[in-house]
Order: structure tokens, then C-alpha cells, then sequence
């Protein structure tokens, strides 16, 4: 558990900025008026660039503090080489959208899997849950419904980057303030009360 405590308040600042960066691509998605599917695959491309690489130096950093450090990794590796894909190819929309419902599912399943590893806070487990299960709805929904492309395809996107990267930044405030509160100075500790300190 030291391990896990150990990395989070290493790399919360990362956590923030890849809830930044997913809040950014929703606020993007929803109100670009007369958004085309070109600008809409290089913003979802930005943002998979901008969190794989920060998905890899996390891992990197998780390595004998995680015991599922390589699916961060993996998943990292993933984004990038989708991101790549996204830029370079030229996609027609069935394609765009199957490939867009494929990597949210997998997303959301690997976020469900992080969420109960063993260690993991609380309060952090609930809204890896419920960011993954977000994921999983966005996901299927495009997959089922792929004839509601369209500006529901791309509210569909919008909605789910926007709560979903607020919840990222959620869990980030709220590592920090955890690590803060714990080690801020005896007053706070002492407010915590030797029950709480024992917890954290």
C-alpha cells in the first residue's frame, strides 16, 4: 500500500493534466459549432497522444509499486499507436466511429480492472468505477447506434469527455489533498486525529 501512496503523490500532476486534456477534447466536441470529422478524429488523436505518453511515464514510474503497472503501459502504447492511425489515415465515418466505441470500451474496461487493485483508496476505487463504466455506456452506445452519427455521435463523445475529465481531476485534487493533509504540518495532522493518520 506504501507503494501505491508513494507513486500517486508522484504523479498526481499527471492525473491532472490527462483529465485536462480529456475535459479540453468534450469542451472541444460540444460547442465547436459545425465540427467535421477531421477536426473531430485530430482532436480525439490529440488527446490520445497527450495521455498515452503520460499513461507510459506513469507506468514506467509504477513499476514494483503496481502489481497492474503493464496494462498502464500497454494502454499507453495503445493510444499512441491509435493516435498515429487517426493522423495519418484518411477514415470514412463507420470506420471512425467503430474504432472511437472499440477504444472507449477498452478503456473503460481497463479502467474497472485498475480500479480494484489491491491497495487502492476508497474513494479513488469508486471513481475509477464509475469513469469506466462511463466509458463502457459512451462505447456501446456508438457501437449499437452507429446510423446516430452526426452531431449525437459527437455530443455522445462531448458529454462523456467533460464528466469523464472531471472526474479525472477529481481524483487528482483530491491525491493531492490527501498527501497534503497528511504531511502539511502538525496542525493538520492533528485534526486528522490519530485514527485518520493511521488510515492514510
Amino acid at each position: 500500500m506504501d507503494g501505491i501512496r508513494n507513486h500517486l503523490r508522484e504523479v498526481w500532476w499527471l492525473l491532472m493534466l490527462r483529465g485536462l486534456a480529456l475535459l479540453l477534447f468534450g469542451l472541444v466536441a460540444v460547442f465547436w459549432p459545425g465540427l467535421t470529422l477531421i477536426a473531430l478524429a485530430a482532436a480525439f488523436a490529440a488527446y490520445l497522444l497527450v495521455t498515452g505518453v503520460i499513461n507510459i511515464i506513469t507506468s514506467i514510474r509504477a513499476q514494483g509499486r503496481r502489481s497492474l503497472w503493464f496494462l498502464t503501459l500497454l494502454l499507453g502504447l495503445a493510444e499512441i499507436g491509435v493516435a498515429i492511425y487517426l493522423l495519418k489515415s484518411g477514415l470514412v465515418l463507420a470506420t471512425f466511429i467503430a474504432l472511437i466505441g472499440i477504444v472507449l470500451i477498452v478503456l473503460g474496461i481497463l479502467e474497472i480492472i485498475a480500479a480494484f487493485e489491491p491497495g487502492e483508496d476508497p474513494g479513488r476505487r469508486f471513481l475509477l468505477v464509475v469513469g469506466g463504466a462511463l466509458a463502457l455506456i459512451a462505447g456501446f452506445f456508438v457501437l449499437q447506434y452507429p446510423v446516430s452519427s452526426g452531431l449525437a455521435f459527437v455530443w455522445i463523445l462531448g458529454a462523456w469527455g467533460i464528466i469523464a475529465g472531471a472526474i479525472e481531476i477529481a481524483m487528482a485534487l483530491s491525491v493531492r489533498a490527501r498527501f497534503e493533509n497528511g504531511h502539511g504540518g502538525p496542525d493538520r495532522g492533528r485534526d486528522l486525529g490519530p485514527e485518520r493518520l493511521r488510515e492514510r
